[in-house]
């Protein structure tokens, strides 16, 4: 997990895509989870969401998302800035990317209301809407999921 991090803040691309996929493969289990934060995945994963190549931004949202499960990693998510960058990928990252973003802020929705409106004022709801249409059938799946948590706040309605 350490050397997957540290990998994130590499100079070279490849090196950056390498970490972020082992990342994602890491994000599935609760455990490593816990590891990734404690190593400081949060914030190089956030980065990769801006800076990183395509690739590297697909691993980092879908990374994202499973972390987003926790509370905790909500609010570390947040406080790392993570909802502006997701924003930024749902409205223009690859379809793939699209569909993690989606994701990502989904689960960062069901967090709180504070989340909810801060995902909203941050534009996703039109990207959102626009993947019911366009995207796979996973993308449209995890859309409707963070459009359904985001109408939970009564500031979305």
């Amino acid at each position: 997990t350490v050397t997957a991090v540290r990998q994130l803040a590499a100079r070279d691309a490849e090196e950056q895509e390498r970490g972020a996929r082992a990342l994602r493969v890491l994000s599935r289990c609760a455990g490593n989870q816990t590891a990734m934060v404690a190593a400081g995945a949060i914030p190089p994963l956030v980065a990769l969401l801006t800076s990183g190549t395509a690739e590297a931004k697909e691993n980092a949202a879908m990374a994202l998302g499973k972390l987003a499960l926790s509370s905790e990693n909500e609010t570390a998510m947040v406080a790392a800035g993570a909802i502006l960058p997701l924003v930024a990928v749902l409205k223009s990252g690859t379809v793939e990317a699209k569909k993690n973003a989606a994701l990502a802020l989904g689960n960062l929705a069901s967090g709180s209301s504070e989340n909810q409106a801060a995902i909203a004022d941050a534009g996703a709801i039109p990207p959102l809407v626009a993947l019911l249409t366009s995207g796979t059938a996973e993308a449209k799946e995890n859309a409707a999921m963070a459009l359904g948590k985001l109408a939970l706040s009564s500031e979305n309605e």
